[in-house]
């Protein structure tokens, strides 16, 4: 099999940037060593599907944009969709032989899409350059999530703590997104950080 290679490698190494006061007040980084499984249903067979997925993943988020967080955080990004986002072990497997195809579809997608982080006390006033969502914290709680998008690319994001969030981009956009946050950061200084989960 192939080794995964991330999609910012070069820009991770370039390094980080002193803001305009001289400060780095923020860290950028990528999150490494984590799986992503989709599992959708059909709008009849969801029912069936969730029914499948429970005694394997647990609790099921309700509504859209929800998330149930712990070892693995369990999205749904949609009506009859969810995405399982955590370590790399033989959940896909066991997923696929829990839904058959005629109730739904389970589709890797862990290398198709970047995990970028963004953190520090000025987190929000980056983004909101560039997202239009509110990132007020009684708006945008820590653990929600939303699907939305960034210089012209879809993203979801997810609010993983009070001033920290985490990009999914796709692993095409990668770049350009990463490119967009660090330009963003700039003004307050950012340090770069790889980190694993």
């Amino acid at each position: 099999m192939l080794e995964r290679q991330s999609a910012l490698a070069g820009a991770v190494k370039l390094g980080g940037r002193d803001g305009a006061r001289g400060k780095r007040g923020l860290r950028l980084g990528e999150v490494r060593g984590w799986s992503l499984i989709q599992v959708a249903a059909f709008a009849q067979t969801l029912s069936r599907v969730e029914d499948a997925l429970e005694p394997i993943l647990g609790e099921l988020p309700i509504g859209c944009h929800n998330v149930v967080p712990g070892e693995r955080m369990i999205f749904r990004t949609g009506p009859e969709q969810f995405w399982i986002v955590g370590p790399e072990d033989g959940l896909l497997d066991t997923l696929a032989q829990a839904i058959s195809p005629e109730i739904g579809a389970v589709t890797p997608l862990s290398h198709s899409r970047t995990r970028i982080f963004i953190e520090g006390e000025r987190a929000a006033d980056v983004l909101r350059k560039g997202i239009p969502l509110d990132f007020h914290p009684s708006v945008f709680k820590s653990g929600q999530a939303a699907l939305t998008g960034l210089h012209h690319t879809p993203i979801l994001i997810r609010r993983s703590g009070e001033h920290r969030f985490e990009l999914y981009a796709m692993r095409s956009f990668a770049l350009s997104v990463w490119e967009w946050l660090a330009d963003a950061a700039l003004e307050f200084g950012y340090e770069i950080v790889a980190e694993a989960t």
